[in-house]
């Protein structure tokens, strides 16, 4: 069934993640929600399609090898942290053991790294990205043990400055995680 931009549009800013199926990944082009989610004209719209391209991500993992340098790039370039929170989640997975497929090269490494810890700088981030960001991080710690030291003093700042329970538990996980590597 071929379905108009518009009904597109409706069907990807009114329904729910328990709304994803088969069916749903088959109607939406991945390409057009990716580009839907680095536009800046409609935060909400960039929000839904991020949301969306997560969904089915996460769902369906051989989206990855095809669209890892476009979770990089929308990653280090976006500036909207409802679709940042998208993103790292999926960097977060690109980057995890669950992932043996594919590497990221250095240039992409560098690029990552330089745009986190900028993420960690920024006092309106929200919790969920600055977890999933010191997650990336600690990701990347088995490459670079730098990190840590800055990571560790990064996240024992934020947890003095603001503990909020999600903060505490990923916060000290992480810190736990760093300091076994």
């Amino acid at each position: 069934m071929k379905i108009n931009k518009e009904e597109m549009l409706a069907a990807l800013l009114n329904n729910s993640a328990a709304g994803i199926t088969e069916q749903t990944i088959a109607t939406f082009s991945v390409s057009q929600l990716i580009e839907w989610s680095e536009q800046t004209a409609d935060y909400r719209l960039a929000f839904r399609a991020a949301w969306y391209v997560e969904h089915f991500f996460l769902k369906e993992t051989a989206f990855f090898s095809d669209y890892a340098s476009d979770i990089i790039r929308i990653y280090c370039n976006t500036s909207n942290w409802s679709v940042l929170r998208s993103y790292s989640k999926l960097l977060m997975w690109i980057l995890s053991k669950h992932n043996d497929k594919m590497l990221i090269d250095e240039e992409q490494e560098e690029t990552i790294l330089e745009k986190s810890f900028n993420i960690l700088d920024h006092s309106d981030c929200p919790v969920a990205v600055q977890v999933n960001v010191m997650d990336i991080l600690a990701d990347l710690n088995k490459k670079h043990d730098w990190i840590a030291n800055e990571l560790r003093l990064r996240i024992e700042m934020a947890l003095e400055k603001e503990a909020t329970p999600a903060l505490k538990s990923r916060g000290n996980r992480i810190l736990k995680r760093i300091t076994n590597s």
